[in-house]
């Protein structure tokens, strides 16, 4: 492809663009050539000066004048990671090259020296030796300007600066160059042009910047028109593409001649850099696919990365091509680059470059893009083809791929995607599946650390010691001793012997834990690990010491932080430290990282710190707070009769039985049923109101009933005989019945309670 940069009006970095994107495209695996065609005032070679090996000796103007053919002043450049960039400069830059440049004379060159079809036969061999040839033409509209503008281009990028005066004079030459394009002896494709809007300075004055990109999206629409898609459900797809074209005007960059692409961050929105690859993603896309530029940035321009670097080794660019246009599609294609598949939309590569395909939510008729793809596998029953969204589904989901694709036939970077996908299938609870994935990452990896790290780590929470500390043992054997991998190792080890009561061995790797790595989310858990040890030992003071290290290391993971303020706030409470015990606690439950049981735990914790404080009603919401989490039955019945003491012993006896009776009870809510009715009834007799304690009990007695909990009615039926004298043998009577069938402590207590109601 050949691209002429072209701007009516000097000092809108024109040659700044063109450097740029050139840069880029070569980095991206391409052939790039520049050519400084503007003759009047080369300056393009400035750019590149530091990465030529000396000053241009020949250039464009010896190749006009015939003192030399193109390929003998083409000069290599130095730029890192472009291995293939090359510039043909203005010429030879010595003092005599202004006269050079100023002697030609351009209508006897094309008259007398057919100068049109010479640069018509170089043109078809820049295309055979480059992939891309960029040219920098002069500003203004001349003669010379027609040859970049007109005869040489594929695409010609219009850089324009926000004033009337630059956007009507680059319409005009738009209009020109199309004219004298229909005129060209030469048969030629239609002319392309890209819009490039540049020095654009937003952040000042944002409401007239918004104003002239709307102006700019407008005019520039009849441009856009032969290459951007139309069925984009957008009204003003051209706004859209206009910002994503637009070079920002940062200062920095308008001093000396600097690639910025070569300093920047490219992923940076706020960086020139970000819309220098935009524009070289264009470029490689032949401005196909514009809308995915505009509504999935990243996608287009990975895409455009990707083309230029075919591993030699396995012939394929990518991996996996996603086809289909539905939400589930590209939720497939993101799930994939997650993992680290080098994936691709349909639209956006070459089918011939795709080792395997996901077809999505295919239509009943095979279309002929389908077909294409049945035909590819076809040829090579190597690459395979995967169906999503039929009754004979063969994926559905992203870690399924990476399943059915044999490793043996994937690059090197599979080690990582075999590892990701079981990390997601260890998120998911499917440990076992996980365990195989990690067992081929580890058959396909050149050094396999972390494919023995993962397996051992899952051969660990399967229960299978000997093999986790086999693959663990490995880690240490291959990676550097002070690496993230060996410290991780050291403590998997530590816990795997901790387990077995190997508690030396296990300190020895807890320890070697702590001197190995600098991750600090990884020396919280093993601080943890070495309080629990401590606090088995009796060792109190050590045991907090190791859990304030642990608090201290996980600042920044509110998960892990959480779990080291509960733990270090509970073991305050049980040794009477009470006033930092609530700090910490407070601490944990403000998090909202917790598990629920321990999220449950620390609340009432916290009631009891907050009631031993004399502060009824502080105890009174953190209770309510656990009562409204997710909690199972029982738990939310304990909570209750926990917070209806607290309001007994606070606020006198009458304040605990109407809170009590207003708790909302779910009808199928049995458990909690049984259990408060059974409190409530106990609360009513203290009261002496016997009545309603029967009705109390015997709401309980059916509930426990329906449950099949002996020692429940046992309870009940003890309560009724409480609350009922006349009845009272009967009801005792029954109770006797139920307890001959139990057995343990319990039972033992019911039968003293019970021998409590005997009037004898």
């Amino acid at each position: 492809m050949i691209v002429t940069f072209y701007s009516y009006k000097g000092g809108v970095g024109r040659s700044f663009c063109l450097a740029n994107v050139a840069v880029q495209l070569a980095r991206w695996g391409n052939r790039v050539l520049c050519v400084d065609f503007d003759l009047d005032a080369p300056g393009l070679h400035e750019y590149f000066r530091p990465h030529l090996s000396s000053p241009p000796d020949g250039g464009l103007v010896e190749v006009i004048t015939g003192q030399a053919d193109w390929v003998d002043v083409v000069e290599p450049l130095s730029v890192p990671d472009a291995e293939d960039l090359s510039l043909l400069a203005a010429g030879a830059m010595d003092a005599s090259y202004p006269d050079r440049a100023q002697a030609l004379s351009w209508p006897e060159l094309f008259a007398g020296h057919d100068l049109g079809w010479r640069f018509e036969r170089i043109r078809e061999e820049w295309k055979d030796t480059f992939d891309y040839v960029l040219i920098d033409s002069r500003t203004g509209i001349t003669d010379i300007g027609g040859i970049c503008t007109a005869q040489l281009p594929d695409v010609l990028v219009l850089c324009v600066a926000p004033n009337r005066q630059n956007l009507e004079g680059t319409l005009d030459v738009a209009r020109r160059a199309a004219l004298a394009r229909d005129k060209l002896p030469y048969d030629r494709d239609g002319l392309l042009y890209l819009p490039v809007v540049s020095r654009f300075d937003s952040k000042e004055e944002y409401e007239r910047a918004r104003s002239w990109r709307t102006t700019m999206a407008e005019e520039f629409a009849p441009l856009y028109a032969s290459w951007l898609p139309k069925d984009q459900h957008d009204d003003h797809p051209e706004l859209g593409l206009v910002e994503r074209t637009t070079v920002p005007y940062l200062p920095y960059w308008s001093f000396g001649e600097e690639i910025a692409v070569l300093d920047e961050r490219s992923g940076n929105p706020d960086s020139v850099s970000y819309f220098m690859d935009n524009i070289a993603a264009l470029l490689a896309h032949r401005l196909a696919d514009a809308d995915v530029l505009v509504n999935n940035r990243d996608t287009y321009v990975s895409a455009a990365r990707e083309r230029g670097r075919r591993d030699a080794s396995q012939g394929f660019t990518y991996d996996v091509l996603v086809h289909g246009t539905s939400g589930r599609a590209m939720d497939m294609y993101d799930q994939l680059v997650g993992l680290g598949v080098r994936a691709v939309p349909d639209r956006l590569a070459d089918l011939s470059a795709v080792r395997h395909f996901v077809i999505v939510d295919p239509p009943p008729p095979v279309l002929p893009r389908m077909q294409e793809i049945l035909d590819q596998v076809q040829h090579d029953p190597g690459r395979l083809v995967m169906v999503v969204g039929t009754a004979s589904d063969q994926v559905s989901s992203a870690v399924d791929v990476v399943i059915a694709v044999q490793e043996q036939d994937m690059g090197p970077h599979w080690e990582g995607v075999l590892v990701s996908a079981a990390r997601v299938l260890e998120s998911q609870g499917d440990l076992a599946s996980a365990h195989v994935l990690a067992g081929r990452a580890l058959e396909v990896a050149r050094v396999p650390i972390q494919a023995s790290l993962l397996r051992g780590e899952l051969a660990r929470d399967l229960g299978r010691a000997e093999q986790a500390e086999l693959d663990l043992t490995r880690v240490l054997s291959l990676a550097q001793p002070d690496s993230p991998e060996a410290q991780r190792a050291h403590r998997l080890l530590g816990e795997i012997y901790r387990d077995q009561d190997l508690l030396p061995d296990a300190i020895r790797h807890f320890g070697a834990a702590l001197r190995s790595g600098d991750d600090r989310r990884e020396k919280a858990l093993v601080h943890r690990e070495l309080a629990r040890i401590e606090l088995r030992s009796g060792e109190v003071g050590e045991a907090q010491r190791h859990l304030v290290s642990a608090l201290e290391h996980s600042v920044g993971d509110p998960v892990l932080e959480a779990r080291a303020a509960f733990e270090l706030g509970s073991m305050l409470v049980d040794h009477g430290d009470l006033a930092e015990a609530g700090g910490q606690l407070v601490n944990a439950v403000e998090w909202n990282t917790l598990p629920l049981d321990d999220q449950v735990t620390a609340l009432r914790q916290l009631a009891y710190l907050e009631s031993v404080a004399g502060r009824p009603h502080g105890a009174e919401e953190y209770l309510k707070r656990a009562r409204d989490l997710p909690v199972s039955p029982m738990d939310r019945a304990d909570i209750i009769i926990e917070l209806t003491r607290i309001r007994r012993d606070a606020f006198g006896l009458h304040q605990a039985i109407s809170g009590l009776v207003s708790e909302p009870l779910e009808p199928d809510d049995v458990v909690v049923r049984a259990r408060l009715n059974e409190k409530l009834g106990n609360l009513r007799l203290e009261a002496d109101e016997k009545l309603r304690a029967w009705e109390a009990f015997t709401a309980a007695l059916v509930a426990f009933r329906r449950l099949g909990d002996r020692a429940g009615e046992v309870r009940a039926l003890i309560g009724l005989a409480a609350a009922e004298p006349a009845r009272s043998e009967v009801h005792r009577e029954e109770a006797r019945r139920l307890l001959t069938k139990l057995r343990g402590p319990e039972a033992d207590l019911l039968w003293r309670q019970l021998d409590a109601v005997d009037p004898k």
